[in-house]
């Protein structure tokens, strides 16, 4: 029961690191900027530190195993997606923004996910769903998560 608890946790910290590494690389599927900036409605987002606590469900982990998970980030309004700069094994693509919505999708050598968030804001609601191959096994994991600003970036 050891080493399956010990691969559940390695697989979480895995999905947390997919959802908010972003992976290091950003790449934006926006085309020309836009002719009238000051007319153009951006993301309802307010830029600053944001705390981001997140929750997750594997394929065959009993519920509630894992405790939530909370961090912070600096977002900004040309920088939606939540991650952590450590992770660089990564490529982030398709970022595409749909109203107060941002998707994306994040892909790894052994793992592959897609994110979304929808901003209010001040909050946002989000969930990052990941895929995963362990020893020939193929396995999902879901993350939801809730952030909310709490104040300016430090710096």
């Amino acid at each position: 029961m050891i080493r399956s608890s010990s691969l559940i946790q390695l697989m979480v910290l895995l999905v947390l690191g997919l959802m908010v590494g972003g992976c290091g690389k950003k790449e934006e599927t926006t085309s020309a900027p836009p002719e009238k900036p000051a007319a153009v409605k951006g993301v309802n987002m307010q830029e600053g530190k944001w705390e981001i606590t997140s929750t997750f469900e594997m394929e065959g982990m009993p519920a509630g195993m894992m405790q939530p998970q909370t961090f912070t980030t600096c977002l900004k309004q040309n920088d939606y997606v939540p991650r952590d700069e450590e992770q660089k094994d990564c490529s982030m693509k398709n970022v595409t923004i749909d109203g107060d919505t941002v998707s994306w999708e994040v892909v790894c050598k052994d793992s592959s996910g897609r994110g979304r968030v929808t901003y209010a804001g001040s909050t946002f609601d989000g969930i990052m769903e990941t895929f995963m191959k362990e020893g020939g096994k193929e396995s999902t994991a879901k993350m939801t998560m809730k952030g909310k600003r709490t104040g300016p970036c430090d710096k």
